[in-house]
């Protein structure tokens, strides 16, 4: 898109620096790429990187909030919830960290800013440990100190011998805490309501339901400023998301226009979500799954200059005598190679194709397998429109090993479309 002058509160031809200068910190949270333009008028063209999400433009003379920018997802929201929902919500939006993005909170659906909420709020609700509380008590036997004198003036001439007034501590929740998650969880069970159709909102209500249950009954009140957050990072943690909540900046909807600025790693989602479907893969071919993050090999220098340390495939899948390494690629190299053909991409995509073939290469070498299959996974751009694979083998002695280019879609559509995709691997990499 395009920024110009009066977008950002600014005139004349001199506020593209100080407009750079003042943003770049906002920009570059959302890896966005700026250049300046003449065509029509001075202007500055930003392009999305690989992140979604909203943060404030400040105007290059007063450094205050003048715009909000919002990088929405290139499948949609809906599909985006639908890999979330099945990623369990591995990888979840960064809030905060600065001032709110004007009409951010509209476009953004709920669920997206709650999950990180609701998270807080587990992690609280599972390590939190009980404390002593002062309780004040009136009790047939004494514990504790007795308030003799209050005893003697309101109860002994009223006949209530037996009833003593009763100050001692009791290891229990502190109240107004556990009172400030309860109203906490009604709100965003309140919230995630209006978005029943969407399967993330389900998901993130069953997951406060169960919260609630957790957090038992008792009072609900709204957190305040003066909320107590001393002891654990789960405290302060959870303080924080039900400000968020209690100041109705964090989540969205249709109370409020401004939002919170936030931002998620896209490609870290596709990773999270080819590993997903790896899994779910693994068994329907005979295969053991190899999970995202389990699998190092390290890089053992003997030199006292060294570089990389290890290599870390995303996923895989092993099966007697065969091996699958499955590299996830948020990039649209194998789109631009069926509509282009190599020589048709610019030097700078030949370049980094280039180094993703080698990585793949690199990690056919990790194991002893006689056939092994290395995978550059990419999604699919058009879910109408689907791109065939493209296979490349290389044969070492006895080893076979083949190289594929292979497409995904970003989220499946139904039940069916997940099982027609499936079926189309199992028989790729039975061939």
């Amino acid at each position: 898109m395009r920024v110009e002058a009066a977008d950002v509160g600014a005139t004349g031809d001199r506020w593209v620096d100080p407009f750079l200068e003042a943003n770049t910190t906002h920009l570059t949270r959302l890896g966005v790429s700026t250049a300046v333009d003449v065509r029509r008028k001075l202007g500055v063209r930003l392009t999305p990187g690989s992140r979604t999400g909203a943060v404030p433009l400040l105007s290059p003379s007063t450094r205050r909030v003048a715009a909000g920018l919002l990088v929405a997802p290139r499948f949609r929201w809906s599909a985006l919830g639908a890999v979330l929902s099945d990623i369990g919500f591995q990888t979840e939006a960064s809030l905060g960290g600065t001032p709110l993005v004007p009409g951010s909170a509209r476009e953004v659906p709920t669920w997206l800013l709650a999950a990180p909420a609701v998270r807080r709020l587990e992690a609280l609700l599972r390590h939190h440990r009980r404390g002593f509380t002062e309780r004040v008590e009136v009790r047939q036997s004494p514990r504790g100190r007795v308030d003799w004198p209050r005893w003697a003036r309101t109860d002994v001439p009223s006949g209530r011998w037996t009833s003593l007034p009763c100050h001692f501590t009791e290891l229990d929740d502190d109240p107004d805490l556990m009172a400030a998650v309860r109203w906490t969880l009604g709100r965003l069970d309140e919230d995630l309501a209006s978005f029943h159709e969407a399967l993330p909102a389900r998901l993130l209500r069953e997951r406060v339901a169960d919260l609630q249950r957790m957090a038992g009954e008792g009072d609900a009140r709204r957190p305040r400023g003066e909320l107590r957050v001393t002891g654990s990072a789960w405290v302060a943690e959870a303080a924080q998301a039900m400000g968020w909540v209690a100041d109705e900046r964090g989540l969205g909807g249709a109370r409020v226009l401004d939002g919170m600025s936030w931002d998620l790693r896209i490609d870290e989602v596709w990773e999270a979500w080819v590993d997903a479907f790896v899994a779910d893969l693994a068994p329907r071919c005979g295969f053991t799954p190899l999970r995202r993050g389990r699998i190092t090999r390290r890089l053992n220098w003997s030199t006292p200059t060294a570089s990389m340390r290890a290599l870390i495939p995303d996923s895989g899948m092993r099966g007697p005598g065969r091996l699958v390494w499955v590299d996830a690629k948020y990039k649209t190299h194998l789109q631009l190679i069926a509509s282009k053909g190599w020589s048709g991409l610019t030097e700078s995509t030949r370049d980094a194709h280039r180094a993703d073939l080698h990585q793949a290469l690199a990690y056919a070498a990790l194991d002893e397998a006689e056939h092994v299959d290395s995978m550059l996974v990419y999604p699919e751009m058009n879910a109408d429109a689907r791109t065939q694979p493209a296979v490349a083998t290389v044969a070492s002695g006895k080893r076979r090993v083949r190289l594929w280019l292979m497409g995904l879609p970003f989220g499946f559509q139904t039940p069916d479309h997940r099982e027609r995709t499936l079926n189309q691997w199992r028989e790729r990499l039975s061939a």
